[in-house]
């Protein structure tokens, strides 16, 4: 099993942490599978019911993979699109477990959506969260347009989205992207004083409230994640994206072509 994805166990709390070189957590495919086979793993041990989420080093994740998707064929979108949503419906439909994000830095694109997918987030003041995909020519593409819309409202996803900003803990708490957020240095305790609040409960009771919870979200996602994937797919095929993912990459300001 890669060590970008560590698991540990302590009685009936699950972590996974995100660890990477230089502290910087980024989404590869690679990732992508090594993420899945511990979920795979977390499935086998009913005994946990709370598993948190989180990164090491300087990041929760930074986001995707920039350097893989710009040397991707440029009709592979929408299957990069669904295989990010393969991922992030598989944290999001585990009903043996509540899933806890510990937003401990830069969480963006890839990294919101996957913090979207989780039931509860608690973030820190200091860190960023956001989807920039638009600065790079493309749209969230792993959930992040339909989890930000049932998170937030329809003006909510929309300012995110066609802004691409960047929020701290206290603006992100405000807003309803988070459920709480705290200094960095109470996070994690923070995190589990929540977890053993959840715990304390009949394991029963909350496993089927959060089926009950899962049950619409699951109808009105099918068709959105549909349309985002399709999306995602002809904003990869534009040359828009080519140029700020390349941008991105040389660390410049993109030079849009004017329609």
């Amino acid at each position: 099993m890669t060590t970008e994805v560590l698991f540990e166990q302590q009685g009936p709390i699950g972590r996974i942490t995100f660890s990477q070189p230089k502290g910087i957590n980024i989404l590869s495919t690679t990732v992508l599978a090594a993420l899945e086979a511990r979920l795979d793993e977390i499935a086998r041990r009913p005994e946990i019911r709370v598993l948190v989420i989180t990164g090491s080093g300087k990041t929760f994740v930074a986001g995707a993979d920039i350097s893989e998707m710009a040397n991707a064929p440029r009709d592979t979108g929408q299957s990069f699109s669904r295989r990010g949503h393969a991922a992030m419906d598989k944290i999001a439909n585990m009903e043996q477990v509540v899933t806890i994000a510990a937003i401990n830095g830069p969480t963006m694109g890839g990294g919101c959506e996957l913090a979207c997918a989780c039931d509860l987030r608690v973030m820190a003041n200091e860190a960023k969260i956001g989807v920039p995909e638009v600065k790079l020519g493309l749209i969230p593409g792993w959930g992040g347009t339909q989890r930000l819309r049932l998170l937030l409202g329809p003006g909510g996803a929309r300012r995110l989205v066609f802004t691409g900003e960047a929020l701290d803990g206290q603006a992100a708490l405000r807003i309803g992207l988070v459920n709480m957020a705290v200094p960095a240095a109470e996070l994690m305790a923070t995190v589990d004083a929540l977890a053993k609040q959840i715990i304390a409960n009949g394991p029963t009771a909350v496993r089927m409230a959060k089926r009950a919870l899962l049950a619409m979200d699951k109808i009105w996602l099918e068709k959105g994640l549909l349309a985002e994937a399709e999306g995602f797919g002809e904003a990869f095929r534009h040359p828009e994206s080519s140029e700020g993912l390349k941008a991105f990459l040389e660390k410049r300001p993109p030079a849009w072509q004017k329609s």
